[in-house]
């Protein structure tokens, strides 16, 4: 009776472990439906346009990228750009992210879903992060980049 236990509990732990697997690869193997695009740009933090970006929490919107960039300060060594393009949809005209008012999160323009700054869905119905390019400081200006092979 106790190895008829032990086998369902293996049993179960290894189907369960199996589905967790599977479950995990569907999002691995998710495509974005943002397309590739060259992304290599510098700015210098000293331009007025960019004041925001001098203060911990603030930020600004640049072109570039498919729908435009959103440039967020965590602090002096740390700056986040986004993607404005939605992550999990592209073909609408409220398929953008924006700061939300508050200035605490990302949002949607779309369904409203919300994203921390890290990028991370956080409310609503996407279940995927947002697109983040490549940062790197030196001095008073911030390139801004991807890695992609065109």
């Amino acid at each position: 009776m106790q190895n008829k236990l032990r086998y369902v509990i293996a049993l179960s732990l290894i189907s369960f472990a199996v589905a967790l697997g599977l479950s995990s690869c569907e999002q691995d193997n998710w495509l974005s439906p943002i397309p590739p695009v060259l992304v290599d740009t510098t700015i210098n933090l000293s331009n007025q346009q960019y004041l925001p970006l001098r203060l911990d929490g603030g930020y600004v919107e640049i072109l570039g990228g498919y729908k435009g960039i959103i440039i967020y300060r965590q602090n002096a060594e740390d700056y986040r750009a986004f993607e404005k393009a939605s992550p999990h949809r592209t073909d609408e005209v409220c398929a953008y992210v924006y700061v939300d008012p508050s200035g605490l999160f990302l949002r949607e323009g779309c369904d409203n879903s919300v994203y921390d700054f890290e990028g991370r869905p956080s409310g609503g119905i996407s279940q995927f992060p947002l697109m983040r390019y490549q940062t790197h400081i030196e001095g008073n200006f911030l390139h801004i980049y991807n890695q992609e092979n065109f």
